[in-house]
């Protein structure tokens, strides 16, 4: 299929000029349309913990490292971690800070969880909607083992601009070395410290994704 056909075939509301020259210059001049979605993270209900968490791989496999924080229905830290693991998958990663995450909330005595991740396929694997690789089968179970230990629970998706803080957890522990634990917000990683403050406050942030089609210049 030469270039010409390909390119009306695949953006056929554009009219593009037969001309090579003039064709090259549309082109040149054409931008993809950006959706923008107002994105925030959000309180929980009364009596209800929230848990955000979030993995980093800096390779797949490579090392890898996960954070995550545990917040009340006002927003408030209870407790934030970051930890690094050593080597592993991006697979491997989502779910060993899941776990990490919930057996703190356990052990704090939370039982009315709700689990906030930035993967829509894990969340499918926890809440059994999709069959999980059988490396990562163990994992899931042993998540399975700390649900059963809860009252109540729930696993949802947020978008990635959503979840900021429990990202920024998960590549400041590339940073260090070892465990850390915060138990309140001055222990905070100065980046982390900005983006918890913006969810208290319910600010927005702004989620830009380009779709596939293109406008025409005008």
């Amino acid at each position: 299929m030469d270039s010409y056909k390909l390119i009306t075939t695949v953006f056929p509301h554009i009219k593009w000029p037969s001309k090579w020259n003039d064709l090259i210059k549309l082109v040149e001049r054409c931008v993809h349309e950006t959706k923008v979605t107002i994105v925030y993270w959000k309180k929980t209900p009364d009596q209800w913990i929230k848990l955000n968490t979030d993995g980093s791989a800096l390779s797949n496999p490579g090392r890898i490292g996960v954070g995550g924080i545990l917040r009340d229905q006002k927003g408030h830290m209870k407790l934030a971690f970051a930890t690094p693991l050593g080597e592993g998958t991006n697979n491997q990663v989502e779910l060993e800070t899941t776990i990490f995450g919930m057996t703190w909330s356990i052990h704090l005595g939370y039982m009315k969880v709700i689990l906030e991740v930035d993967s829509q396929l894990l969340v499918d694997w926890i809440m059994l909607k999709a069959k999980p690789p059988w490396s990562i089968s163990t994992k899931v179970q042993q998540h399975h083992e700390l649900i059963n230990q809860t009252n109540n629970f729930n696993c949802k998706y947020t978008f990635r601009e959503a979840n900021f803080v429990a990202d920024s957890l998960s590549k400041h522990s590339h940073n260090i070395t070892t465990p850390q634990l915060y138990f309140s917000e001055q222990q905070l990683p100065k980046e982390t410290r900005a983006y918890h403050q913006m969810d208290i406050m319910e600010m927005a942030n702004f989620r830009r994704r380009k779709i596939k089609k293109i406008k025409e210049p005008l």
